[in-house]
């Protein structure tokens, strides 16, 4: 894969051009799944019902849709307008309410407004700076109340290695076939991922995407060192403990300052 040719902003279009048409089809986001994540950050979290959550990125409001019919007063930022769009729909379709804000993670101007917040799915290190990342993290510490609690979900980098290591996946979307090629970035620390879209007719579209893969170690040190305490890390959405074996890095925090 030559990087050259990775925009370092692939987030601004993947999610409308490709994620939707090609990963919404492919059923990895059923509703049972959905259910029981939320349970367990409902578990983990430990707040009283209309609790502030602010759920960032949201994506198509899987996530938030449940935690307002919970019960908790919801916001689910995202940069996507299709994405939005959709979880519009879904609460509408679910009879409930919550705010949906079209922003980025790195420019939200929230301040002591929650009492926890929640980013899930591996929607964490998506910028090619390191500064950036680091922003959303101190973006999120600010908006959270005084002891608020953070829900910080990675994917387990020892784990991921494992997947490297057989580096191209085929699969089916509709009509059309999807070729993944990852790679890992040993310098930048990025999981790497040009994916090829074969349509019926025989178009090809190529696309990329990356995300910056932590340890245990660099996301705790990143965290304390944006005014976080790390109360525990699991390894999935069972609240298993966290081993190297683990398929999630699921981290519970909690706001220093």
């Amino acid at each position: 894969m030559k990087n050259n040719k990775i925009k370092n902003n692939w987030y601004e279009t993947f999610f409308d051009k490709y994620y939707m048409p090609l990963y919404l089809k492919k059923g990895v986001f059923s509703a049972t799944l959905a259910e029981q994540e939320v349970n367990f950050v409902v578990k983990v979290l430990n707040l009283p019902k209309n609790s502030k959550i602010l759920d960032m990125p949201c994506g198509q409001g899987r996530h938030s849709v449940i935690l307002a019919k919970n019960g908790y007063v919801v916001t689910g930022v995202d940069l996507s307008m299709p994405m939005l769009y959709l979880a519009k729909r879904l609460i509408k379709k679910e009879k409930t309410s919550a705010r949906l804000i079209l922003n980025d993670m790195r420019k939200i101007s929230f301040k002591n407004e929650f009492d926890a917040v929640i980013n899930l799915f591996t929607s964490f290190g998506y910028f090619a700076r390191e500064k950036d990342n680091r922003k959303v993290l101190k973006n999120i510490n600010r908006a959270l109340k005084p002891e608020g609690k953070f829900v910080l979900d990675l994917l387990n980098k020892n784990r991921f290695f494992e997947k490297i290591s057989t580096p191209r996946t085929w699969w089916e979307s509709g009509s059309s076939y999807i070729l993944e090629n990852h790679s890992f970035d040993a310098n930048k620390k990025i999981w790497l991922n040009h994916i090829v879209i074969i349509s019926s007719v025989g178009t090809v579209n190529h696309t990329y995407t990356f995300v910056r893969l932590y340890d245990l170690p660099e996301i705790k040190k990143l965290l304390k060192e944006t005014d976080f305490k790390v109360l525990k890390i699991y390894g999935d959405y069972q609240g298993n403990k966290f081993t190297n074996r683990s398929p999630r890095m699921i981290v519970l925090a909690q706001k220093l300052k």
